[in-house]
């Protein structure tokens, strides 16, 4: 009975204690007490893509993997998405609208709807363009070969692959290397990892492609997401710690 009330306690702190840090983070985000981030040089890589837009006056790529909402590459496509969401407005501001590729309906949907919202925020919908959001193939490898043949013919000035990627992503990072354009690439999938690593200038890893929000937007509600990310990571530590040192120790 003993055993089975603690697996009970346990289960219940595991479902609690991400809420309650979430909460206690957001209380302190609201008295101005922001959390440090650690510097990632893709985001910083993302900043600028679309300031060379404007520059050169040929556009950013932004691909959002293969995957879709459902299943699980459903996170990782959102990854994407939210990448194309915290680029919308500087887009919509300097008129430097990315070409964004997917390879699901559902991630099509969504991508142009996170372009379109700073022009329905204005009430102007002059400057959006629906066909800047391209299916390319409905499989993985359709998917890399036309993203491969879209950075070789149509010489956008970056590339930024973040979502869910297999082993095919080679095709499209290397379309982009024979083409010398600045890359940034995230993926939690390890064989897409051991790619990227070889090829892309900046790479994020695993939860790190989650993190666009806080980084990129400095929104509220993912800065306290992820200080209660780390501040859960940290209790649990220490509980597994103390947990090992006591069955450890004699008596």
């Amino acid at each position: 009975m003993a055993q089975l009330i603690a697996q009970i306690g346990l289960i219940f702190v595991a479902l609690t204690l991400p809420i309650a840090m979430w909460w206690f983070s957001l209380s302190l985000r609201r008295r101005g007490r922001s959390p440090q981030l650690r510097s990632l040089a893709a985001f910083d890589a993302l900043r600028g893509q679309l300031g060379r837009s404007v520059e050169s006056g040929r556009p950013a790529h932004i691909s959002v993997g293969t995957g879709g909402l459902a299943g699980g590459e459903a996170l990782m496509t959102l990854a994407g998405v939210s990448i194309v969401n915290s680029l919308a407005q500087e887009s919509a501001d300097t008129g430097a609208q990315p070409t964004v590729t997917v390879a699901d309906g559902t991630a099509l949907i969504l991508a142009q709807d996170m372009l379109r919202r700073p022009y329905t925020r204005r009430g102007d919908l002059t400057g959006y363009t629906a066909l800047n959001v391209q299916q390319l193939g409905m499989q993985p490898l359709q998917y890399a070969v036309g993203a491969a043949d879209f950075l070789s013919s149509a010489h956008p000035v970056s590339n930024a692959m973040i979502g869910s990627f297999g082993p095919e992503v080679a095709l499209m990072v290397d379309a982009g290397a024979r083409q010398g354009l600045a890359q940034v690439a995230g993926s939690a999938d390890a064989r897409a990892l051991a790619v990227l690593h070889t090829s892309a200038d900046h790479v994020l890893m695993g939860e790190e492609i989650f993190a666009a929000g806080a980084y990129l937007d400095r929104r509220p509600g993912d800065l306290a997401r992820l200080r209660a990310q780390d501040l859960t990571r940290l209790i649990l530590i220490i509980v597994i710690l103390v947990a090992a040192l006591s069955a450890l120790l004699p008596g």
